[in-house]
């Protein structure tokens, strides 16, 4: 737990403080543009969606640009807003499924109509995103630039930037925790190319490297990156590409989202198992196994460490040594107490940093169980339910 939440994270981050990233050697790069496919999967996002396509109408990318949405049998105004701004732009295509699939089928459906339909589909290059995530004119344009200035990576991530997020929710948290996965997934970029899963809200892909993502797998960002990686592309992160999303507030949607990332969590690390293991045989199976699977598994070193605890409480007697139970029932109870006061003092108004903090990790660790459960028991379907709006 200390090295993938502690020591990990501060060594990578200083070691690619002075590292140069690739393609900023070669701005003078002046390879032709290629063409852009952004594929998109909406199920019930008429809250969003027209802000959403009005960021992908403005977009300032030289080269030919393409936006293929596939409404996965939406019930609200999702179709309609489709259908408007597709009789009045020409560059976007609405798909609109009349089946519930979930995200992985739509996209792998979405995907395999361009490959058909596009001359030479390996020059072109996917640019995967979410409903929510509201891009700047120009992201498109900084996801593409390292794709084009260097011919081995495969996976360019977008920076992305939660708002909103505010003392009253776990907002401020869940911000907090991505800020911070976007510097140490910026730092693996830039010392070894192996940026570990893109946040899937936006990124690019090359259309070489995408791969379909199987039946009933969960996280197809996740999936597609690793994939990617497996047939020896390369993946950084963009600083320069920007992107927004308004963080959820609601510790309920968050559990939720959570539990459906463990499961597929879980489906990635057995089905890339040969990536991270033996985490010492390079670059790539040193930070999967740093920053992804040691902290998928970090609820089992929790409850190992309460277990040995509580073993070391019960071996030292009789008569018992006061010392390993008082330890032992200050941290547990204390942390007990510190989530307590938080769930009841936060429909006050009071909102404790540390206390709100340690109930956000406590919930995640939770979902991670949860997910682990789901995955052993079986995953039956991808299809998914999106948050909250905001």
């Amino acid at each position: 737990m200390l090295h993938t939440y502690v020591l990990y994270p501060a060594y990578i981050i200083w070691r690619a403080r002075t590292q140069v990233q690739g393609w900023s050697r070669r701005r003078g790069a002046t390879a032709a543009l290629p063409p852009v496919y952004v594929l998109m999967a909406a199920h019930n996002e008429a809250a969003v969606l027209d802000a959403k396509l009005r960021t992908l109408a403005a977009q300032d990318y030289g080269g030919p640009l393409t936006v293929r949405v596939g409404s996965d049998c939406s019930t609200d105004g999702t179709n309609n807003i489709l259908t408007r701004w597709a009789a009045r732009d020409a560059r976007l295509q609405a798909t609109l499924f009349t089946t519930r699939q979930g995200k992985p089928a739509i996209i792998n459906q979405l995907a395999a109509a361009v490959r058909a339909e596009t001359a030479d589909p390996d020059r072109a290059v996917f640019v995967l995103t979410d409903a929510s995530v509201m891009l700047q004119p120009d992201t498109v344009r900084h996801l593409v630039a390292p794709l084009t200035a260097d011919p081995t990576l495969g996976v360019v991530d977008a920076t992305m930037v939660q708002t909103g997020g505010g003392a009253g929710g776990v907002g401020e948290a869940e911000t907090a925790y991505i800020d911070r996965e976007v510097r140490v997934k910026r730092a693996e970029g830039r010392l070894w190319r192996t940026m570990i899963g893109p946040f899937g809200g936006c990124w690019a892909l090359r259309a070489a490297a995408f791969r379909p993502v199987p039946d009933n797998f969960l996280v197809d960002d996740f999936y597609l990156c690793m994939a990617a990686y497996e047939a020896g592309w390369g993946g950084v992160s963009s600083a320069e590409a920007v992107v927004e999303e308004a963080v959820g507030q609601h510790l309920t949607d968050e559990f939720r989202r959570k539990v459906r990332i463990s499961s597929g969590n879980w489906q990635n690390l057995v089905r890339f198992r040969h990536l991270w293991w033996p985490f010492w045989r390079n670059p790539l199976a040193f930070a999967f196994f740093s920053h992804k699977v040691l902290r998928w598994w970090t609820p089992f070193f929790l409850l190992a460490g309460a277990a040995a605890a509580g073993g070391l409480l019960l071996a030292t007697g009789p008569p018992y040594n006061h010392w390993p139970g008082l330890a032992f029932f200050v941290l547990l109870g204390g942390g007990a107490a510190l989530i307590g006061a938080d769930a009841l003092l936060q429909p006050l108004g009071v909102h404790w940093r540390p206390a709100r903090y340690l109930r956000y990790f406590f919930a995640m660790n939770v979902a991670l169980l949860v997910g682990c459960w789901r995955y052993l028991t079986g995953i039956t379907t991808n299809v998914w339910q999106p948050s909250q709006r905001n």
